[in-house]
């Protein structure tokens, strides 16, 4: 049931992110609500259901980004699996620690994604490149206590 709730969150937040979200930019980048709900299921969710939403949310992603396609459907079901084996060595149990952590995925993401789109699309200055991956990844990691509440109240 939970899984269930997790989809319907996606597609929710997946919308969200494509349409209204644009609205809401913070130096010209926007939060990534679907590695959010990707991170929600990654804590919460059993490793086979947490790794067919992450899956979801990839093929969502990709279905609507303007990137190389098929890269979130591969790094989310990774993130998962980093997820589940570092929570299981650490508690992760106050929002903050759970920012913090997804703050680094968020970054690691927004570094593979942008040097892989500038290794198969062509240069992008070093600064706009930076700004855009530290605020996009404080962005995503901000917006995660708010959507917890939202995950809970599901």
């Amino acid at each position: 049931m939970r899984t269930l709730r997790l989809l319907a969150l996606i597609i929710i937040l997946g919308i969200f992110q494509v349409t209204i979200l644009d609205y809401f930019r913070f130096f010209g980048v926007k939060p990534d609500l679907l590695l959010v709900a990707v991170f929600i299921s990654g804590l919460f969710l059993d490793f086979k259901s947490a790794l067919g939403v992450s899956l979801f949310a990839g093929i969502f992603k990709d279905a609507f980004s303007l990137n190389i396609i098929g890269l979130n459907t591969v790094f989310f079901p990774i993130w998962v699996i980093l997820i589940m084996r570092v929570t299981r060595k650490v508690s992760i149990e106050d929002n903050f620690s759970r920012s913090l952590f997804l703050f680094v995925i968020a970054l690691s993401n927004n570094l593979l994604s942008g040097l892989t789109l500038v290794y198969f699309k062509g240069f992008v200055p070093l600064g706009i490149f930076l700004r855009i991956t530290l605020v996009a990844s404080v962005y995503t990691a901000l917006i995660l206590p708010l959507a917890l509440r939202l995950f809970r109240r599901l």
